[in-house]
């Protein structure tokens, strides 16, 4: 007779975790968790400033068509009673036009998209009548930059900055409306520490794009620019 043989299973040999062993893991998990959500989020603003320079250097593209088909003429702000800047883009920039006229660092761009407007400002400075007295004449001590072929050096003339949180949505939003000599007053129009910047800060951290008359986009960061303002540079008109 065959006998059939049983198999004993002991679980004496049988490991486990113990409470300190499963602490260990959880705590480094937790530091490679502290280690990794910094990485993505860096990866992530990265990314976006990346983005937002090619939709202004897109822009700028766009700019330099609309100039060039115009006798050097930029497309004016509401200052002067025009349509909106972007919206006299859309012909040159065709099916890019909702995607580049948005910044992906936006918090305020979908309601700028759904409403018309952009999150990028023209400087002041592309229409002469933001200068103008009572009787329509322009103060010859000021610089303006309404048309291309007269900007002596476009390599040193910002066109567009990004957006400050602060301003509205409406697309009449879509140009410097005020005094940005002071640090206070160019944060109230713009958004010099978009990425990298701390919430709630003084806006000297982090960094910023700017598009420049010539179609170049710069990386420039808000303790340079802040810096440069409060030694009296007026960046609305050079920056070098």
């Amino acid at each position: 007779m065959i006998m059939q043989a049983r198999i004993r299973y002991s679980t004496e040999n049988r490991s486990a975790f113990t409470l300190i062993e499963l602490l260990v893991v959880v705590a480094i998990v937790a530091v490679l968790v502290a280690i990794a959500v910094p990485a993505v989020a860096g990866a992530l603003e990265g990314a976006q400033r990346t983005r937002c320079a090619a939709n202004m250097k897109a822009i700028g593209a766009g700019l330099l068509l609309y100039a060039a088909d115009h006798g050097g003429r930029l497309p004016g702000t509401t200052h002067s009673g025009t349509n909106y800047w972007i919206d006299e883009l859309r012909g040159v920039l065709g099916t890019n036009y909702d995607r580049v006229r948005i910044s992906p660092r936006d918090p305020k761009g979908p309601q700028r998209l759904a409403q018309g407007g952009t999150s990028y400002v023209m400087n002041a400075r592309v229409n002469p009548e933001a200068f103008a007295d009572e009787f329509g004449g322009i103060d010859p001590s000021q610089a303006v930059f309404d048309n291309l072929n007269r900007i002596a050096e476009p390599s040193q003339v910002i066109l567009l900055f990004l957006s400050s949180t602060n301003k509205g949505t409406a697309p009449s939003e879509d140009h410097i409306c005020g005094d940005i000599t002071s640090w206070d007053g160019f944060r109230r129009e713009t958004w010099p520490d978009a990425y990298g910047g701390n919430d709630g800060g003084d806006g000297e951290s982090g960094a910023s794009n700017y598009l420049f008359a010539d179609g170049h986009v710069a990386v420039i960061p808000a303790a340079t620019i802040k810096g440069r303002i409060e030694a009296g540079e007026d960046v609305s008109v050079s920056y070098k």
